[in-house]
């Protein structure tokens, strides 16, 4: 998890550096679709911890954000107990060397999770 977390923030290092050099539409993918990879990943191994078990894995879409600088993702799956479960995910300065993240995941409604990380890599992090 850690490899994936360092992946991710080494594509939003990459998206910085190619914003300021001009080339956005491109860029943009990488981030949208590392973003969608991360969350499902790290959400189902976060809830997972939290002994929850994700059917079939979850499905992530990104959503329409007004800037460049802010990258929205929505991933929705349910339990093997048939509950919904639903994960927002939201990276603020993505064009910037320290991007902030945030994930939130729902069971059944109910907030269960709220972070700046997900998965094991998020261990030694303050929460």
């Amino acid at each position: 998890m850690k490899r994936l977390l360092l992946a991710v923030s080494a594509l939003l290092v990459l998206l910085a550096l190619l914003v300021v050099a001009g080339c956005t539409d491109p860029v943009r993918k990488v981030s949208e679709s590392s973003l969608r990879n991360a969350t499902a990943r790290g959400a189902t191994e976060e809830m997972r911890g939290l002994g929850y078990e994700i059917r079939k894995g979850m499905r992530c879409r990104t959503l329409s954000a007004d800037t460049m600088s802010v990258v929205r993702v929505q991933c929705v799956g349910r339990t093997t107990r048939d509950e919904p479960v639903r994960v927002d995910a939201v990276a603020s300065d993505a064009g910037s060397a320290h991007p902030r993240q945030e994930f939130v995941i729902r069971v059944g409604g109910r907030e269960v999770v709220r972070t700046p990380c997900l998965g094991q890599g998020c261990q030694d992090r303050d929460r």
